[in-house]
């Protein structure tokens, strides 16, 4: 059985021979006709291959790149070189394939300038990313250039698409022309040649309409959309076959295409989505910074803290633990989330992230060694040390699992309390240097005007007692005269010491000048306020000083004491002169002694 159609045309002609010769070469025209038809339909599908698999490597290049950029995850940009290569190398095959075609030619020259130069973008977009410059590569992929660049080469291949199926409709309708015409001169040259193989020839030309039918048919269909649509690769001829053949190969290729592009933007609608929820966090954390650089107390710092790490961190109850360098504890702070989480304070030895220097974290019930912090019946948690200049300045404790997705928002979070603490730290330090003594520790001048003034305001509106101590060291220009102003501080720290531990906790003691010292009381009444500075008195008399193990000399101190009454101003000049002219009076009297004003 001859399954070719020229076998069968060849067949018919050795029937015929009396007109071999003229018919051979009219056959062979015919022939000839269909192979260059098949020829430039294998051409057509080879290009339109070409063409889809670089539009293919450009997108997912592009969403190797986007995925990169969004997630900072480098497993993304593995394969970005290889689909670069590759989009490359087809464009590139493609301007060779169209040469013959000035017009093909020139749109692929287009196309070929085009990828290029986005390629030359993504490239240098993907190049920011590796070198660490994030913010700057999503600043170039947010101007939206890409998409206008992408619809510009989808353009361009769509036009080199088209053209070259127009091109095959057409040089299919010229090989049906031959063939017809071709028919027409054997029928007119040889009418017994007509009737002996018009049989076989109803039954080739048949097979061919309906071969030709079935294949065009397909091709709409897959024009149409259903991408699932084959030809039957066995129609009984060699020719239908391999264009079959070619035809399936074509449409799985495509599809194949397609659904990674599918795929590609799957990914990408979803790194858009990561992409906004990063951008809504940001939102959030910029607010939280901006409020936590101007918080003042700690009440302040943890009504902000418990107002936005819910809502950058949604559904993870935490608290937050703050550096105490007096005892050497972490106190809480903050808690947000319910029921209440963490203890009150912790050891820095008793969390692990804390004695690692980095993040720990439980996952799962013997996962991971527990901090003792962690109460037990606690199965997961996240501890993350907050540091500032290599010191720790507090712990952030998460009660759940932090997963992939919230990582960026969490290391950003980090950031932004660390800093808000240091800056609260500085604050502090900066209002202890400005209320306190460098040399003796007491509160100065300034802290003790604004204090008294308080004070005699609410003795005032609450008829309660104030008093007001005014103490100066007998003959300290002596100590500095004969054994240096060294010597004079000694004494002075020493002083300040004692009469420190000689009062309450609620009571000022402030140094007022020189050598001046003044105590602001409000727990003692003249009568149990007296014994007490006697007692201070007597102490100080009997110290032996020394210094570079020489003996200072007897060290004595004289002291004015006033109370505050109705009958007094609540200006604080006032009381200051009534206590500072009784400190006159004992210094008048002989020093080392007590005086009332």
């Amino acid at each position: 059985m001859l399954h070719s159609l020229t076998s069968r045309i060849v067949f018919v002609g050795s029937i015929v021979s009396i007109n071999l010769i003229c018919l051979s070469g009219l056959l062979l025209s015919a022939s000839n006709s269909m192979i260059a038809s098949f020829e430039w339909n294998s051409h057509k599908q080879k290009i339109t291959e070409i063409v889809s698999e670089t539009l293919s490597d450009l997108r997912e290049a592009q969403a190797e790149e986007r995925g990169f950029l969004l997630t900072t995850d480098a497993s993304f940009a593995k394969d970005f070189d290889d689909r670069v290569a590759s989009a490359l190398a087809k464009v590139n095959l493609l301007e060779q394939l169209v040469q013959d075609n000035p017009i093909q030619h020139e749109r692929a020259q287009s196309l070929q300038i085009a990828t290029n130069q986005r390629i030359d973008t993504l490239t240098k977009q993907i190049t920011l990313a590796r070198q660490g410059r994030f913010e700057e590569a999503r600043s170039r992929v947010v101007l939206g250039q890409g998409r206008v660049d992408m619809a510009i080469i989808v353009q361009k291949a769509d036009e080199i698409r088209q053209t070259e199926q127009e091109l095959l409709i057409a040089r299919e309708a010229t090989a049906k022309a031959h063939v017809s015409w071709n028919r027409k001169l054997v029928i007119g040259g040889c009418l017994i040649i007509v009737i002996l193989i018009n049989g076989l020839l109803y039954v080739v030309l048949n097979g061919m309409r309906r071969s030709v039918r079935q294949i065009a048919r397909a091709m709409s269909d897959f024009g149409n959309g259903n991408r699932t649509v084959r030809v039957d690769d066995h129609m009984g001829c060699t020719e239908f076959d391999m264009l079959a053949q070619g035809y399936n190969t074509m449409a799985a290729r495509l599809d194949a295409a397609m659904q990674a592009q599918e795929a590609s933007d799957d990914k990408l609608l979803k790194a858009n989505a990561e992409l906004k929820r990063n951008n809504e966090a940001m939102e959030l954390l910029g607010e939280m910074a901006h409020r936590l650089q101007a918080a003042r107390t700690s009440s302040e710092l943890s009504a902000i803290i418990c107002a936005f790490v819910p809502r950058v961190l949604p559904g993870i109850p935490g608290a937050l633990y703050t550096h105490n360098h007096i005892n050497n504890q972490l106190e809480r702070i903050a808690q947000w989330g319910t029921p209440p989480v963490g203890c009150d304070s912790l050891l820095p030895n008793a969390c692990w992230a804390l004695r690692l220097g980095q993040s720990h974290s439980v996952s799962a019930p013997g996962g991971d060694v527990v901090c003792q912090h962690v109460a037990s019946d606690v199965n997961a948690y996240h501890c993350e040390p907050l540091f500032a200049s290599g010191e720790v300045v507090g712990l952030l404790y998460l009660q759940s699992n932090v997963e992939e997705e919230n990582r960026f928002r969490l290391v950003a979070l980090v950031e932004n309390i660390a800093s808000a603490l240091v800056n609260q730290n500085l604050q502090k330090d900066l209002r202890e240097q400005t209320i306190h003594d460098p040399l003796t520790g007491l509160y100065n001048r300034r802290y003790m005007e604004e204090t008294l003034n308080t004070e005699l305001s609410m003795a005032s509106k609450n008829n309660t007692t104030l008093g007001l101590i005014m103490a100066d060291l007998d003959h300290f220009k002596h100590i500095n005269d004969e054994f240096g102003h060294d010597a004079g501080d000694m004494v002075l720290r020493t002083i300040a010491n004692e009469i420190q531990n000689s009062f309450r906790s609620n009571d000022i003691v402030c140094r007022y000048g020189g050598e001046e010292f003044l105590i602001i009381t409000t727990s003692h009444p003249l009568d149990t306020l007296i014994p007490r500075v006697e007692n201070l008195r007597n102490t100080l008399s009997k110290l032996d000083l020394y210094y570079n193990g020489q003996p200072l000399g007897k060290t004595t101190m004289s002291f004015g004491i006033a109370m505050w009454d109705k009958s007094l101003s609540t200006d604080t000049s006032a009381i200051i002169r009534k206590a500072d002219t009784a400190l006159y009076q004992a210094k008048k009297n002989g020093r080392d002694r007590i005086v009332i004003g």
